[in-house]
């Protein structure tokens, strides 16, 4: 008598295991995708040994077609890795200007990527979309100088706000896009937002 439950405990086992074993099959790690964000300045300032990366030539025609600056430069690189419908968010203090790491020099950056999905393109190639993309910085204008008691000159800073929002922005594999302008406060310069995103496999 006790055999059919012998029979339909081992039955339940093996059926559980079978079903634990496919549940965890199925949840592997999804694939990770690293996104570059280049800030790129223009400007008129004459400067040397300044020349855009190779992986940036396509932008780079772009932008002296578009833009009458006499110069560009890379001002910084921002890394981040991310996966199918991940957020990424950066923080930090950057010198953009290329000057010595003052207190005048340092702006404060901060970027961040919402909704990120991969998706074919409309060629049926691997591309990106992401539900918002935000870039917002705090950047350093002397707006006046004095002269202190002893004599010595004192520079009067204000920290002025620059920022873009963007809602749904696709880009393809593993090619840098133009993906926004900003100006420079106290400058005719401009910084141009470049991003690249790539595969990790």
């Amino acid at each position: 008598m006790n055999q059919p439950k012998s029979i339909f405990k081992s039955i339940f086992i093996v059926s559980l295991i079978f079903v634990c074993s496919t549940v965890l099959y199925s949840q592997q790690v999804e694939p990770s995708y690293d996104i570059s964000l280049q800030l790129v300045i223009g400007s008129n300032e004459t400067i040397k040994g300044t020349d855009l990366p190779t992986d940036l030539a396509g932008v780079s025609r772009q932008l002296r077609t578009a833009f009458t600056f006499s110069n560009y430069r890379l001002a910084s690189t921002f890394f981040g890795r991310i996966s199918n419908t991940g957020n990424f968010e950066y923080k930090s203090v950057s010198n953009i200007f290329g000057q010595e790491s003052t207190a005048g020099s340092q702006s404060f950056l901060e970027w961040s990527v919402g909704n990120f999905r991969n998706m074919p393109t409309s060629k049926g190639q691997l591309g990106f979309q992401f539900q918002s993309f935000r870039f917002g910085a705090k950047i350093p204008v002397m707006t006046s100088s004095a002269k202190d008691e002893a004599g010595k000159m004192n520079l009067v800073i204000n920290y002025e706000p620059i920022g873009l929002n963007l809602n749904k922005v696709g880009l393809p594999e593993n090619t840098p896009i133009l993906i926004g302008t900003l100006n420079l406060p106290g400058t005719s310069g401009t910084i141009f937002l470049i991003m690249t995103v790539r595969s990790t496999d």
